[in-house]
């Protein structure tokens, strides 16, 4: 084990009771173990990682509802602004 990891299992092992709750809701939130997301909480914060959890949750919502665009879509139209408006380095 390499010093960083050790630094963050100790700092796992030494949480208080209300982080290490905190943790527990977080990873409930993002369906993984608390084990899985503590590297996260370790280097970014509670407050953090929970918006990037609401985050992901709130769009994953936005998309079941609002189908995105087409990849082929998207690529068509870049090859047409390129030909319409780049320029040839020769």
């Amino acid at each position: 084990m390499n010093p960083r990891e050790k630094n963050q299992t100790e700092a796992l092992a030494a949480l208080s009771a209300a982080d290490r709750a905190c943790l527990e809701r977080l990873a409930a939130r993002a369906d993984v173990s608390p084990e899985v997301i503590w590297p996260d909480v370790w280097l970014y914060g509670l407050d953090d990682v929970e918006e990037g959890i609401r985050a992901d949750i709130e769009a994953d919502e936005y998309f079941k509802s609002n189908v995105g665009i087409d990849n082929a879509e998207v690529m068509a139209e870049v090859r047409n602004l390129i030909a319409v408006h780049g320029k040839s380095n020769r």
